[in-house]
């Protein structure tokens, strides 16, 4: 399978991502993700997802009008940024990871630190603690202070993770 750019968006467009990516991560966070002279354009994954290139790289998922980083973006931008600092985090430890890479949702079990501000219904990625390597992003099925004090149950559905259809397609 390989990814078909639909087209460019507008520059209106780009800057209506910069600034969701400013509401949902900060200013300094989204500028290092995409700035206004970004060539972007829309590639279709599948019926409900599209991928948005930055530059000719996969770098965002838009699903349903949410729009995200994708896995590795995330990954390349954890080479430089703690990612276990960010916003909408969702930190687990190491025996929950080979779970997530098979596309497990995450439990709150598994779940060392999370975001306190991340509400149920947002949008967040999931990383390992020990090296802070994005995982997984997915929805939150409850808010962040739960995901850290609650001992079990569902915390983040997982909607893309390393190794899955999206990742092979965007890192070949």
């Amino acid at each position: 399978m390989e990814l078909k750019v639909k087209h460019p968006l507008s520059k209106k467009e780009v800057k209506e991502i910069i600034r969701e990516m400013s509401e949902t991560f900060g200013e300094e966070i989204a500028g290092k993700m995409l700035n206004k002279k970004d060539r972007v354009e829309v590639a279709e994954f599948d019926k409900t997802t599209e991928i948005l290139l930055v530059n000719g790289k996969p770098f965002f998922i838009r699903r349903k009008g949410l729009i995200f980083p994708l896995v590795i973006a995330l990954y390349e931008l954890s080479n430089e940024e703690n990612l276990r600092e960010w916003p909408r985090r969702v930190v687990v430890d190491a025996g929950a990871v080979p779970f997530v890479l098979k596309g497990a949702d995450v439990m709150a079990a598994g779940i060392t630190d999370a975001d306190e501000n991340i509400r149920e219904g947002d949008f967040v990625f999931v990383v390992e603690e020990d090296y802070g390597r994005p995982l997984a992003i997915g929805i939150a099925l409850m808010d962040g202070k739960a995901m850290k004090e609650k001992p079990k149950g569902k915390a983040v559905k997982n909607i893309h993770h390393a190794k899955d259809r999206i990742w092979e397609l965007t890192v070949g």
